[in-house]
C-alpha cells in the first residue's frame, strides 16, 4: 500500500515538473520564443550570436519532461537580421528530420516536421525519460572531436601522431592528427566544419577517419600520410554559432595572403610545407549544402572542361572512383558540380579548395564534398557511411 502511494506520488511530481531548456554546454543554442508548460509545447529560434554568422544552428537540452510524455517542438527563424537589412531564410534551421537523443550521447531523427503557413516547423517527440536532447542535427563538437583523435591515436600507436595546429582567436585549440609517416610519397590533408553550422560535414570526417585507422586501410596508411583537422572553426562550434557570413571573415573566405584566423594560417603553412617537401596529393574540405540538395556532390574545380594532361585526368578519375565508391544511402552525384554562386576570381581564390588548388602542384586534386543533410538518410549511420565510402575511394585513387 505504502509503495503504490508512493508510486502515485512519485508520478504526480513527475508530470508537474516544470519544462526547462537548457543551452549551457557545447554547441547549445537556442532562443525560447514561447513555452506553454502544460501542453508542452515549446517554440524557438535560433539564437543569434553578433558577428559570428548565420542563425541557423540550434541544440537544446529539454529537463523537467516525463516519460511518454509527447513534446512538441516549434522552430522559426530568428526575426533580427544577422547582418544588416538581411534575415536568414527559415529553411536553413527547419530541417525536415531533425535530431532527438535520450541520453545526450545517441542521436535519431524525429518523425517528419509539419510545416504551418507561417513558416514554422513543428516536431513531436515522445520522451523516454526526465531529459530530452533536440538539435537541428546531430552535434558534433570539441569534446566529440577530442574522444575521437584519442582514439585512434590509442588505435594506431606509432602510426599516428596528434597535433595541435593553432590556437584560435579566443584561445581555443585546434586540434588534428597526421596519420602515417611524415614523409610518406603520397600526402593527403582534410580538414572539417570551416563553417560551424554543418555538423555533417565533422560525422563525415569521423567515419573517414575510423576507416583509415581499420585493418581494411594496413596498405594505404603505409604508403600515404593524412593529415586530418576534425574542426577548423572551433569558436563558433562551441559557441552554437553559425559561423557562415561571419564577420569581417566567412572562415571558407579566409585562405588570403594575410587571414584572419589563426587556424586558417597554420593551414596555409603546414600545406606550403608539405608542397615543397612531398607534393600535395589530396585537399579535401568536407561541408554540408543547401536544404534543397538531396544527393552528396562535390565541387570540382573551375575550369574543368578546358584541363588537359595529369591535372584533368586526376580529377576525372576521382569523380570515377567517388561515384563507383560513394553508393548509398546517400549516393553521390557523378558528376562535379561548381560554385558559380563565387562570382569573382579573387573570392574563387580565397575559398580553401582555391587556394589549395593554386598552391599545389600538376597531379594535386581539390575538391569540396557537400554531403546533403536534409534526407531521411542524412543520419550519424548514414554520414559515417559517406566517410567510409570516401575512404575506399581515397585508397583505390592512390593506389593507381
Amino acid at each position: 500500500m505504502m509503495k503504490a502511494l508512493f508510486l502515485l506520488l512519485l508520478g504526480t511530481a513527475i508530470s508537474h515538473a516544470e519544462l526547462r531548456v537548457v543551452t549551457n554546454f557545447e554547441g547549445g543554442n537556442a532562443e525560447v520564443v514561447s513555452l506553454d508548460q502544460a501542453a508542452g509545447r515549446l517554440r524557438i529560434m535560433p539564437a543569434l550570436h553578433e558577428g559570428r554568422g548565420w542563425p541557423c544552428w540550434w541544440s537544446l537540452r529539454l529537463e523537467g519532461v516525463g516519460a511518454g510524455q509527447e513534446i512538441t517542438l516549434e522552430v522559426q527563424a530568428q526575426t533580427k537580421p544577422f547582418r544588416p537589412d538581411t534575415v536568414l531564410n527559415a529553411s536553413w534551421c527547419q530541417p525536415d528530420f531533425a535530431s532527438v537523443s535520450h541520453d545526450g550521447k545517441t542521436w535519431r531523427h524525429t518523425a517528419k516536421a509539419e510545416r504551418t503557413a507561417e513558416k514554422v516547423a513543428i516536431y513531436k517527440i515522445q520522451a523516454e525519460g526526465t531529459s530530452l536532447w533536440l538539435a537541428w542535427g546531430p552535434p558534433f563538437v570539441p569534446a566529440d572531436a577530442e574522444k575521437l583523435l584519442a582514439e585512434v591515436q590509442a588505435k594506431l600507436g606509432d602510426e599516428a601522431e596528434r597535433f595541435e595546429l593553432a590556437k584560435t582567436r579566443d584561445g581555443r585549440p585546434v586540434n588534428g592528427i597526421r596519420i602515417g609517416k611524415a614523409d610518406a610519397p603520397r600526402q593527403v590533408w582534410v580538414n572539417a566544419r570551416q563553417h560551424a553550422w554543418e555538423s555533417g560535414g565533422a560525422w563525415v570526417g569521423r567515419g573517414l577517419l575510423e576507416w583509415i585507422a581499420s585493418d581494411e586501410a594496413k596498405t594505404l596508411r603505409s604508403q600515404c600520410c593524412i593529415h586530418f583537422i576534425p574542426i577548423m572553426d572551433v569558436d563558433n562550434v562551441t559557441l552554437g554559432a553559425g559561423g557562415k557570413e561571419a564577420l569581417p571573415q566567412d572562415h571558407n573566405r579566409d585562405w588570403s595572403a594575410a587571414p584572419h584566423y589563426p587556424e586558417v594560417a597554420a593551414a596555409q603553412r603546414r600545406l606550403t610545407e608539405i608542397q615543397q617537401k612531398n607534393g600535395l596529393d589530396v585537399f579535401m574540405d568536407l561541408h554540408n549544402p543547401g536544404a534543397g540538395d538531396r544527393v552528396p556532390f562535390f565541387f570540382g574545380p573551375f575550369g574543368f572542361e578546358r584541363m588537359s594532361g595529369l591535372r584533368q585526368k586526376n580529377y576525372q578519375r576521382w569523380i570515377e572512383l567517388a561515384s563507383a565508391h560513394i553508393t548509398g544511402p546517400l549516393k553521390v552525384d557523378p558528376k562535379y558540380r561548381f560554385a558559380n554562386y563565387v562570382k569573382t576570381d579573387e573570392e574563387r581564390g580565397r575559398m580553401s579548395s582555391g587556394w589549395a588548388r593554386a598552391h599545389g602542384g600538376e597531379g594535386t586534386i581539390s575538391v569540396t564534398l557537400e554531403t546533403a543533410w536534409n534526407t531521411p538518410h542524412s543520419t550519424v549511420e548514414g554520414y559515417l557511411t559517406v566517410g567510409a565510402q570516401l575512404g575506399r575511394t581515397l585508397a583505390e585513387y592512390l593506389r593507381e
